[in-house]
């Protein structure tokens, strides 16, 4: 199952912006790896953070996936697709400095991730 592990100090202005987010990235994610919405998993945590000595707006996330069958010859290819789309997603609704999010890319194999069944 992709999974989707974030966290900001960004304050959303309504449960339905939050809604929202992590609709959009649902569905960005289901697009860029090729897998049926239901087996998307996305976790959005806020929290106090700090970074270069400020409690500015930071954002990190994790993203755990598997390599779609058709970059398996060019995975450069495929993580810039997914940190593009994915860096766009979150400026548009934080506007948060590319500077102050931090992306982590962990590829999971076919026998150990979990398996979506529906």
């Amino acid at each position: 199952m992709p999974i989707a592990q974030m966290k900001t100090n960004y304050k959303f202005s309504s449960p339905a912006a939050y809604k929202n987010f992590l609709d959009e990235a649902a569905s960005e994610l289901s697009e860029i790896l090729r897998k049926p919405l239901p087996a998307i998993m996305v976790m959005l945590d806020e929290c106090p953070m700090y970074m270069n000595s400020s409690e500015d707006t930071v954002f990190f996330a994790e993203f755990r996936y598997i390599l779609p069958q058709e970059y398996a010859d060019d995975k450069a290819v495929f993580l810039k697709e997914l940190a593009d789309r994915m860096l766009s997603l979150i400026q548009k609704h934080t506007q948060v400095n590319p500077y102050r999010i931090y992306m982590q890319f962990t590829e999971m194999t076919r026998e150990g991730a979990w398996k979506y069944t529906g």
